[in-house]
């Protein structure tokens, strides 16, 4: 570990336990290096003097704390990019495939672009298939500061930089004196966001007809993810469709039938 000396193996096994107690969190040994990187600085942000501090905090069930410490272990970087295994199967098996008005989650959105950009790719399809079925997305994340950057869908030319060209001059308007643009209406009125833990319980969500859940589940202990999993197949309409990172196995039994497809790997609803 490379912040050994600044903590005590006692207080750091004291911040694992509280993690999959509370979190349901459990941090695979090549990961845990970087755990305290990323931990490190919220000892200052809340004024602790130690990982043991943290932990208990977490014990003591501070909503605040908790919901930071979740995000700083999930936090991935914003980008534009859908992995090619997500992107693939959308264009080629899934879009097709959904009902008109269908109801799309997209979980973890981040400060917006991942949900943005499958509204994007939603978009292109329609127009290329010659109709819209007016499908609608609910994006959601745990921050709500995340969530405020992801309904204002304005961002900087260098968080921009991974967006394609084709979408940027498609959906984007530039202002380049300000050095930033914005999303235009036609993709910002498909989507709705909302602050959201996926490890609270879903049921008050209305049913969906895809949930796409790229790597949100990684860190959960396989406890918590048979929850989540279970809530998700109950949330799902009969037949919909759950796509998730391509290394993600699913067990059996959980409502979800693995499915591959000359597309790609996804789960489907079974009743």
């Amino acid at each position: 570990m490379s912040s050994a000396t600044l903590h005590t193996i006692d207080d750091y096994e004291s911040l694992l336990v509280a993690l999959q107690d509370v979190l349901g969190v459990v941090v695979p040994d090549g990961q845990r290096s970087n755990l305290l990187e990323r931990i490190d600085p919220l000892l200052l942000r809340y004024k602790l003097k130690s990982l043991a501090s943290l932990a208990q905090k977490l014990q003591e069930g501070d909503a605040d704390v908790r919901t930071t410490v979740l995000d700083v272990i999930s936090h991935r970087e914003p980008t534009w990019m859908l992995s090619s295994d997500i992107k693939k199967i959308l264009r080629n098996y899934v879009f097709s495939q959904l009902p008109h008005n269908a109801r799309i989650w997209v979980v973890g959105c981040g400060q917006g672009q991942l949900a943005y950009s499958i509204a994007m790719e939603m978009t292109t399809f329609e127009h290329r298939s010659g109709g819209a079925k007016n499908h609608h997305i609910f994006a959601t994340d745990i921050l709500q500061e995340n969530i405020a950057w992801a309904d204002e869908a304005k961002y900087s030319m260098l968080q921009l930089s991974t967006l394609s060209d084709e979408n940027t001059k498609l959906y984007v308007t530039l202002d380049k004196k300000a050095d930033n643009g914005q999303v235009r209406d036609k993709i910002r009125q498909r989507i709705n966001f909302y602050r959201y833990d996926i490890t609270d319980d879903l049921q008050p969500l209305d049913p969906m007809d895809l949930i796409i859940c790229p790597d949100e589940l990684v860190y959960f202990s396989n406890g918590v993810k048979t929850s989540i999993l279970q809530q998700i197949a109950q949330l799902l309409n009969s037949g919909g469709i759950f796509l998730t990172a391509g290394g993600q196995i699913i067990s059996a039994g959980l409502g979800l039938e693995r499915v591959e497809h000359a597309a790609g790997l996804f789960y489907r609803q079974v009743s």
